[in-house]
């Protein structure tokens, strides 16, 4: 196997990662135990984690010059957009439209990836990479399609609020967005700071920050700072771990194959969702024939991707 081809494994690990980390933010939110610290939790776990494997396994430290000072910066910048914009949006959205749904629309990530890419890295968009990517789109069409059509049956039988439901999809499409500027701002440090380790540590230890000063100004006593901090359910502690795998995955394949490459493998994280969701802890209704159809196309782009490297 290539390294194009291992990093492109690496990615589809980190989507499955990433998959059961929202079933279980759905398993998390129907409990008020904890609820609202998931966020927080799963970022702390980064940071916890990524620091540890960075000072046992992470290369020596760099002289501190300007190109590892600018990696570092996009570094923080990878840890705004991915661990705060995309993190907080991804919770929210799983909440209010649901894992599956939330995978769907998230599949805007390697539109938004590819095209900074494009301008800023100048990556070149292959002939199999437009291949792989309409037929994972494809997938996307057909189970977007099938879900516009439940959404408008499933009215009758209670199902969320139509408005809540929008907002959801609103929140996926801005977590597409800064998972997919994450993506680029990553590969981006590491041509000047190629430690994806250090990476994942800094983007996190940014989350914190953010978290730290924003609750300074939203909670002005220790009281209602330490009722907001409880401790975390089982649900939470897996969707934690599970997303800090999976963005040490994304990382570490981003050393081996190009931003595009990774956002479109990571895309499958979609069918993921939709198989733990609707058949291990049946958190939403059990995919049907269309779900099949949509996986077996998804599933050729990204053997497809995996297999270009070899053949390129």
């Amino acid at each position: 196997m290539t390294t194009a081809g291992f990093g492109g494994l690496l990615a589809a690990f980190g989507a499955f990662c990433y998959a059961l980390s929202s079933v279980s933010i759905a398993k998390s939110s129907q409990s008020v135990q904890g609820r609202g610290n998931d966020v927080l939790i799963s970022v702390l776990m980064t940071a916890v984690v990524s620091g540890a494997l960075w000072l046992l396994l992470g290369p020596t430290m760099p002289e501190l010059g300007l190109g590892a000072l600018i990696g570092a910066a996009y570094f923080v910048a990878a840890g705004v957009l991915g661990n705060v914009v995309g993190r907080l949006t991804l919770f929210r959205s799983v909440e209010l439209a649901g894992a599956i749904e939330t995978g769907f629309i998230r599949r805007l990530i390697p539109v938004f990836a590819a095209l900074l890419a494009f301008f800023l890295l100048g990556e070149v968009i292959t002939t199999p990479v437009v291949i792989a990517f309409f037929l994972v789109t494809s997938g996307v069409v057909i189970m977007m399609s099938r879900a516009s059509v439940k959404s408008a049956s499933d009215l009758a039988v209670g199902d969320p609020d139509p408005r809540e439901k929008n907002k959801g999809r609103a929140m996926a499409v801005a977590s597409a967005a800064g998972y997919g500027g994450s993506f680029v701002s990553r590969k981006l440090a590491m041509q000047t700071l190629p430690d994806p380790l250090a990476g994942v540590f800094i983007g996190a230890m940014t989350g914190l920050m953010w978290f730290a000063v924003s609750w300074v100004f939203r909670f002005k006593s220790r009281n209602a700072l330490s009722w907001r901090i409880q401790r975390p359910s089982g649900w939470q502690l897996l969707a934690g771990s599970s997303m800090t795998v999976g963005q040490v995955a994304l990382f570490f394949s981003l050393m081996f194959t190009d931003v595009t490459v990774v956002a479109i493998m990571s895309s499958i994280e979609m069918f993921f969702a939709a198989w733990l969701a609707g058949h291990i802890f049946k958190t939403e209704r059990r995919p049907g024939p269309r779900f099949y159809l949509s996986s077996a196309l998804a599933a050729t782009g990204v053997t497809l991707l995996a297999l270009a490297p070899r053949f390129g």
